[in-house]
């Protein structure tokens, strides 16, 4: 029997880093649940693709990405099956959208920033 090699975070697009969204916006303004439910991003490697780990307030989403310069592009997108309230569940439907599209994406001095023409995002390394 082969054995699968373990995930690893090193070398990716987040390192071994946690980031906790803080504040964003959309076309409608201000997000204000990204700062009081906030959204949780880590990035870890499992076979031979980047795959982002995104907590919202409702599930966890594993999000396959293809990291290219400082662009990601998702190539698959699974959630947990956790009931959700109505409103959690808006928040990770709105997380999906966001991820439904590529995503400019830069760390500088432990922020990270996310862009794509739903959303920009500001998390910080927690």
């Amino acid at each position: 029997m082969t054995q699968q090699p373990e995930p690893f975070c090193e070398g990716g697009p987040l390192g071994c880093s946690t980031f906790t969204s803080v504040r964003g916006s959309d076309a409608t303004g201000d997000v204000a649940w990204l700062g009081t439910q906030p959204l949780r991003i880590s990035s870890t490697h499992v076979n031979g693709e980047w795959t982002l780990l995104v907590k919202t307030p409702c599930n966890v989403l594993n999000v396959e990405v293809s990291v290219q310069e400082d662009v990601w592009a998702t190539r698959s997108m699974a959630a947990s099956a956790m009931g959700c309230r109505e409103l959690e569940g808006s928040y990770e439907a709105w997380t999906v959208k966001l991820f439904e599209q590529p995503v400019q994406w830069n760390v500088d001095d432990g922020v990270l920033a996310l862009s794509n023409s739903h959303a920009t995002i500001e998390l910080k390394e927690s």
